[in-house]
């Protein structure tokens, strides 16, 4: 009798899924904050990030969400103009608040689609030392781990940043930016 109570629970564990921790995989991860200027329109990639994951899998699908952060490095966002790198890092504050982060709280709902599973979350942006709350509809994909696909646009003040300025004030960085995630999450 005790090994069929035994088998049963293993079997409702295995069909009901448990939460398994996972790690920011770099290799096939991408960050870019994207914005403009009265010069030309910018992008920063992120070169420097890292993450964990705790996920519940239910028939290869997401079920639930636990934990998920990413944090990514503000010296590791890369125009690949050094004068701009510069400005970034001080708009930003890289001395003080050396990290961009973003913490996971709540699953607002999961709903099927052709593209995967649309999550719509809540959580915690933290810019320049200013935490934020913010909900982002992601799209997850669960083909090797978990990846997250989106995109968050708000104003740089809102944050307490002040848009770079470059040539003595003659070319000035727009205040909205958007940030794009594709954030890949394997064992």
């Amino acid at each position: 009798m005790k090994k069929q109570i035994l088998i049963i629970a293993c079997m409702a564990w295995a069909a009901i899924g448990w939460s398994q921790d996972y790690q920011l995989r770099k290799t096939n991860s991408t960050v870019k904050v994207e914005g403009t200027s009265t010069l030309h329109d910018w992008t920063l990639d992120a070169e420097e990030m890292s993450g964990k994951a705790g996920v519940t899998l239910t028939d290869g699908k997401v079920a639930s969400i636990e934990k998920l952060n990413f944090i990514v490095k503000v010296e590791g966002l890369k125009s690949h103009k050094s004068g701009m790198d510069k400005n970034t890092n001080e708009a930003l504050k890289s001395e003080q608040h050396p990290n961009i982060t973003y913490e996971f709280a709540r699953v607002i709902s999961i709903t099927d689609t052709k593209d995967g599973q649309l999550i719509k979350t809540g959580g915690r942006l933290t810019i320049a030392g200013v935490t934020k709350s913010v909900y982002l509809d992601v799209i997850a994909k669960t083909t090797d781990g978990v990846a997250f696909q989106g995109s968050t646009t708000f104003k740089m003040s809102d944050y307490g940043v002040k848009p770079p300025v470059a040539l003595m004030g003659t070319v000035k960085t727009g205040d909205e930016v958007t940030i794009k995630f594709n954030v890949n999450y394997s064992k």
